[in-house]
């Protein structure tokens, strides 16, 4: 086996579990992708695309009503943004782990200073491998993510330039206490704080940004699950992306496979806990955006009709909430919460803001 990192994991010749497991996953997902990426590629993104949509549906408790072109764009849509979604989490997850790991752990110098500083067998020498692993990607992706979000409660006008600059000291320190741990060359930890700064800014910016589409989702929950949900997000991020990162050990095609895994996860997540679906339709204009003026059809403000709809005289609805547009009828939501679903040949005329 050409890994130079598996000598991390090798005491003597004879073979440990930790090798059959490393192993097994590189062969399995170099078999797996090979097999199986052109049906992921065309099945994956529609299904996860009109997942989103019907999430949506479900939070505003409707189903529109479609012919059969109208349901075609929707699912070429969904196919779209589907993609669009896996391929952001992919490369969210894949990418700063590939740059930290070739461009600093896979270096001549710094490896052959790592193998040199770990303990020739036993347990020792895996626990300090995971401590490698804890600061190189963990502990800086997770305080990056921390900053982020801290700040823009203390000072939102100070969120860009921390953004910017909080990777730097996070870095630093981290690389000293490699440096220090893992007896490396002199200056080493300038190098990682060269080559992980924008890895580490990208991940944090990850974090906080699934922490944004969250927040409105569980901001009426009790005050103790909510704090919670927020607190233990960023370090299952964190987590799941340090986990991607490490198997590089593997090879590209195993952090490929796994980061694909997690980024429908996180994607799945997104669907259920966080207003991406909300934020993809409001994008495409089907809906989720609020309406200055809706002119109605005459027939709904005839004097005899009960009102039941708040209309001018004009017979126009002002300042609606558009939940959906697409198909037969539109979703409206007035002003008092309630929901109304229009004939879409009600509808004369619509001005957005």
């Amino acid at each position: 086996m050409q890994l130079w990192f598996f000598m991390f994991y090798r005491s003597d010749q004879t073979a440990t579990d930790t090798d059959a497991f490393f192993d097994f996953i590189l062969k399995f997902s170099g078999t797996f992708l090979r097999r199986h990426a052109s049906l992921l590629a065309k099945g994956l993104p529609p299904t996860l695309g009109f997942g989103m949509f019907l999430a949506y549906f479900a939070r505003n408790h409707f189903y529109p009503s479609f012919d059969l072109f109208q349901f075609s764009s929707l699912l070429l849509a969904a196919a779209c943004l589907g993609f669009l979604t896996i391929a952001a989490f992919v490369a969210a997850l894949f990418l700063p782990g590939a740059w930290v790991y070739y461009r600093f752990i896979n270096t001549a110098a710094i490896k052959e200073d790592i193998t040199y500083a770990l303990p020739y067998r036993g347990e020792g020498r895996f626990r300090k491998v995971m401590l490698l692993m804890t600061l190189v990607f963990f502990v800086p992706y997770l305080l990056a993510g921390f900053s982020d979000a801290v700040i823009l409660f203390v000072d939102p006008e100070l969120f860009t330039s921390t953004a910017l600059l909080a990777p730097i000291p996070i870095t630093l320190l981290a690389g000293m206490v490699i440096q220090g741990l893992f007896d490396l060359r002199r200056f080493s930890f300038l190098k990682f704080v060269w080559e992980a700064y924008l890895p580490t800014m990208v991940v944090g910016l990850f974090i906080f940004w699934m922490l944004a589409q969250a927040y409105p989702l569980v901001s009426d929950w009790q005050p103790l699950l909510k704090w919670g949900a927020l607190a233990i997000a960023p370090f299952i991020i964190a987590f799941v992306t340090t986990m991607t990162s490490m198997l590089f050990i593997a090879g590209w095609k195993a952090a490929m496979m796994f980061s694909l895994f997690f980024a429908l996860f996180l994607a799945g997540y997104s669907g259920v806990l966080t207003t991406l679906p909300e934020s993809m339709v409001k994008t495409l204009g089907l809906g989720n955006y609020q309406a200055k003026a809706i002119v109605l059809d005459n027939s709904y403000c005839a004097k005899e009709q009960p009102r039941v709809l708040p209309t001018t005289e004009q017979c126009v609805l002002q300042d609606v909430q558009v939940v959906w547009s697409l198909g037969e009828a539109f979703v409206l939501r007035l002003a008092d919460g309630s929901t109304a679903r229009l004939p879409a040949t009600a509808i004369r005329a619509l001005v957005k803001p």
